[in-house]
């Protein structure tokens, strides 16, 4: 399937001024007498308006640039307008969409190619990344600053991948490489990272478990660590116990002492009452008065004294009690003490004991923390290799698709290789100037003005191999910018643009821009010559801006 060019048009919409360059399916020249009229402009206009970012040249720039192509693609007629970063799609004269970023166009140009090509990006997760347009044309298209260089960097913006990755996007083409091997590709990938990490982490707990266990064995030579550890657990078991007993001791002696000043307060208190109710005798006559019981007389002061006399006994049987109780208190209290500075004792005589077998006690301490982390190091290196194991089982199924995917890649690449040798040959390049198991997209290591011929060879033997490989995928038009450049001697310059002019390998429509050739293209008659005669550096003209100015509106309405 095979997209064919018919026209590229040029628009500068601040001064009005435009240019139109039309097209045949087959071999097609872009010459002209001179320099600077133009003809890389129109070469890199090309893919430039479907969707691809190229190196205009500073006058260029700073036009304000409307382009749109003409071109026919399994039997219908499209028209793709660019301005700036916008885009216009026309199919068979109706317009179908605009689009507002190259993203949004490069989707819709994947459907319409029916073509997808996913690479790895540069950042750190490897993001598989859609590519953008250039990814479509960059193994058709040679510019005539960068596309000779070693990499051919035909086209600008394209640092997203790397080498590797772009060499990948021309298996894309060749029918080899698809999406699901991308994501394969790139979790195989991912699975040997964690491998590798995994087999350096078991490398470094490795290391530390022999030295932590050559500590170890060393730390249990000096004591026997099993009977230390029963020793100390019982020491601890009886530590909590004193603690316990002096708690409860220091309870009880704290609720005899409150009693104690309770009962010491209620004893003076007694005292001071006792002392100012003493009685006084009294023998002035007064009221008589009958005892109720034995029906005995007596004077009221008599009765007054003796109720004195009988609350005073009862006062001194308190105090005298409470006297008593003072007494077994203190007792009490003395006993509680003693207990409580026992227990004390006892406890020190424990604390003295862990004192003096420290060194032993803290070895033991670190014996066990050392055994954890061992224990802890070892665990993990054991989660690691069962790790290590289930990530090599994924990948040993990636593996196998991958090698399915490597075998056709080889198979591909030997055809590839047999139609590059060919094309050297005939473009008078010798064989040590091709690298072995070469492929397509592989920089350029010739020398001299061996560069450009491999650079031909290498497009050609591509499109061919493309042709016999995947003859159902899309193609596009091959355009060489100046394939004169390096010094190319007439006789070597000659064959490259007749080789390019006279192919019938594949059916890709060819154009070519070139100073020279004219006479070689008149000669062979089936070519299309596109001869500029504009003043230098004046591609674009007014006059032409006129006779297409009801197509360029008409185009520019829908942007």
């Amino acid at each position: 399937m095979n997209l064919l060019i018919s026209a590229i048009t040029i628009v500068d919409l601040t001064n009005k001024k435009a240019k139109r360059i039309c097209f045949q399916p087959g071999k097609n020249l872009l010459t002209s007498k001179q320099n600077h009229l133009g003809k890389s402009v129109i070469m890199k206009s090309i893919f430039y308006t479907l969707g691809a970012e190229v190196f205009f040249p500073a006058p260029i720039k700073r036009v304000n640039l409307f382009t749109y192509i003409d071109f026919s693609l399994d039997t219908h007629q499209y028209r793709v307008a660019r301005l700036k970063n916008t885009f216009a799609l026309f199919c068979d004269g109706a317009f179908v969409e605009f689009f507002a970023s190259c993203a949004a166009f490069e989707e819709h140009l994947s459907k319409l190619f029916k073509l997808e090509i996913n690479l790895v990006g540069k950042d750190d997760e490897g993001t598989i990344v859609k590519c953008p347009p250039a990814y479509y044309y960059m193994p058709y298209y040679v510019d005539q600053e960068n596309g000779w260089s070693a990499n051919s960097y035909s086209f600008d913006r394209m640092g997203q991948f790397d080498l590797p990755q772009r060499k990948n996007s021309y298996f894309f083409h060749l029918g080899v490489l698809d999406s699901s091997y991308v994501n394969v590709a790139k979790l195989h990938k991912a699975n040997d990272k964690q491998i590798s990490f995994l087999t350096k982490e078991i490398e470094k707990y490795r290391t530390v478990v022999e030295t932590l266990q050559a500590g170890l064995d060393e730390t249990q030579m000096s004591f026997d660590t099993e009977t230390l550890e029963k020793a100390i657990a019982s020491r601890q078991a009886e530590i909590r116990r004193i603690l316990s007993d002096i708690a409860s001791i220091r309870s009880t002696l704290i609720e005899a002492e409150d009693t104690k000043v309770h009962l010491e307060y209620e004893k003076e208190v007694l005292s001071r009452y006792i002392k100012k109710k003493q009685p006084v005798l009294n023998s002035m006559g007064g009221a008589v008065l009958e005892c109720p019981r034995c029906g005995m007389m007596f004077q009221r002061d008599v009765t007054q004294q003796l109720e004195k006399i009988y609350l005073i006994e009862s006062l001194h049987d308190d105090y005298t009690s409470i006297s008593e109780k003072l007494v077994a208190l203190e007792r009490r209290i003395c006993k509680y003490r003693q207990k409580f500075e026992a227990k004390q004792r006892v406890l020190s005589d424990y604390e003295s004991s862990l004192e003096l077998n420290k060194g032993a006690y803290n070895a033991y301490l670190k014996s066990k923390a050392t055994g954890q982390l061992l224990r802890e190091y070892r665990d993990q290196i054991a989660a690691d290799i069962a790790e290590i194991e289930e990530l090599r089982a994924v990948n040993s199924g990636y593996a196998k698709l991958l090698d399915a995917y490597t075998k056709e890649r080889t198979t591909v690449n030997t055809t590839y290789l047999s139609k590059l040798g060919n094309l050297c040959t005939h473009l008078d390049v010798p064989a040590d100037q091709i690298i072995e198991n070469s492929e397509p997209g592989t920089s350029l290591v010739a020398s001299g003005a061996y560069g450009p011929r491999c650079k031909i060879a290498q497009i050609l033997a591509f499109v061919e191999t493309q042709r016999l490989n995947a003859p159902e995928l899309i193609t596009f038009p091959i355009v060489i910018d100046s394939p004169n450049v390096l010094e190319q001697d007439d006789e070597h310059l000659d064959s490259v643009i007749r080789t390019l002019l006279t192919w019938d390998k594949t059916d890709n429509q060819i154009i070519v821009a070139s100073i020279q050739g004219k006479e070689t293209a008149e000669e062979l008659g089936n070519v299309n010559i596109i001869s500029l005669t504009n003043p230098k550096n004046h591609l674009l003209n007014s006059g032409e801006y006129s006779e297409l100015e009801t197509e360029i509106v008409e185009v520019f309405t829908h942007f």
